[in-house]
């Protein structure tokens, strides 16, 4: 067995081989841009606990869910997509 599997091995049962792949298997705008968009969308979430009224929270919690649940599926896309062409 290689070193490189036996580490590898050794991620997953961590529990961390996820991050490995994520960090390594992407161009650096690629990862930028994901967490970039997670910081966004943080700090959105962040306004609507403590800056905004209840009824703004109440319109722009809809909004802030539904770009999140487009941005986790092009993601899947784009990543399904990557992994069928290698």
């Amino acid at each position: 067995m290689k070193n490189s599997q036996r580490a590898g091995s050794q991620d997953d049962r961590a529990g961390t081989g996820w991050v490995r792949r994520w960090w390594t298997g992407d161009k650096l705008s690629v990862r930028l841009s994901e967490v970039a968009f997670v910081l966004v969308l943080t700090g959105a979430l962040a306004w609507m606990e403590w800056f905004a009224s209840p009824v703004q929270a109440a319109t722009w919690s809809a909004v802030v869910a539904s770009i999140a649940v487009a941005g986790g599926v092009a993601s899947a896309k784009r990543r399904s997509r990557m992994s069928r062409s290698r």
